[in-house]
């Protein structure tokens, strides 16, 4: 009774910890006014220009980003408007939302920030593969084909791990212990999060992208990437997090907290429509992508 109470009461604390601004990553007034702004079509670039420079980490990052071999633009770009007309609303609002936990990862968990990278940009090359065949994706026996956003699936897997940064915040000793169990155990993570907190990385990782007020398009595959079996609304999106989670594990790209790596979920190939051919060509065309793991630091 007194071991449930104490889990009842850390799963209350993390909560707690998700409403206080000063004890996790939060979006800074700058990025937070432009995440506003972008949610209008319409938008200024003048304008959201002028907001980045205000960050100079920020303005830093996407002159990276838009020079990166990753999005492979022939020429250089040096002016910051430029980037974020090349760019586009979508991929802004990845990059605004990835400054805000890019220290708060890497201070958290040796690994986490490049297991999380690799995993977007996986995720994001996945679900551009699955776009160009026009044979996949067709939703419900429509002849209409389910098109995704990549850039959407980007920011979610990027922040599918963030509820273990909630987690380190809270109980920092603690979460060290489930991370050791873990390793020398080798069993799941999840499995050892529920045990301690009552609570998992998951479902932390979801009520902190809503308290963010981010679209559900981002926030349910965050709370489903290790559920598939429940994830009743952007399920195509969830499974490609799922599987980009998977193979970012399988590679031995960063650290997720676990060297356990479990079985590839069998409701991946039935959602999008892939076979084992399809994994093995993903795998030799996102190994390169760790060279580009500089990109954010």
């Amino acid at each position: 009774m007194e071991y449930r109470q104490k889990n009842v009461d850390r799963l209350d604390e993390l909560m707690s910890t998700i409403q206080k601004t000063d004890s996790i990553p939060t979006l800074p007034k700058i990025i937070s006014k432009i995440t506003d702004l972008m949610e209008d079509d319409t938008f200024s670039v003048k304008y959201i220009g002028e907001l980045m420079t205000k960050d100079l980490s920020l303005s830093a990052r996407i002159l990276k980003i838009v020079n990166s071999p990753f999005y492979g633009f022939s020429q250089r770009i040096y002016n910051l408007n430029h980037a974020i007309v090349l760019l586009g609303a979508n991929v802004l609002k990845s990059i605004v939302i990835s400054t805000s936990v890019f220290t708060a990862m890497k201070e958290s968990m040796e690994g986490l920030w490049e297991h999380s990278l690799f995993c977007a940009f996986t995720a994001k090359y996945i679900a551009g593969t699955l776009n160009k065949d026009k044979k996949r994706l067709i939703s419900n026996g429509n002849k209409k084909k389910y098109i995704i956003d990549g850039d959407l699936v980007f920011s979610a897997a990027l922040l599918h791990d963030i509820g273990k940064v909630i987690i380190a915040t809270t109980f920092k000793n603690d979460f060290k212990k489930v991370i050791d169990t873990a390793k020398y155990d080798n069993i799941s993570l999840i499995d050892i999060e529920y045990k301690n907190f009552n609570t998992s990385h998951d479902y932390l990782g979801y009520a902190l992208i809503k308290e963010w007020h981010l679209p559900p398009s981002i926030y349910f595959p965050i709370k489903y990437h290790h559920n598939l079996a429940l994830a009743d609304e952007f399920k195509v999106e969830t499974a490609i997090i799922n599987l980009a989670d998977f193979l970012t594990k399988s590679l031995g790209i960063g650290f997720s907290g676990s060297p356990y790596v479990e079985r590839l979920n069998g409701e991946v190939f039935e959602i999008l429509g892939i076979d084992i051919d399809f994994i093995r060509n993903i795998i030799e065309e996102i190994y390169s992508f760790k060279e580009e793991l500089y990109v954010f630091d």
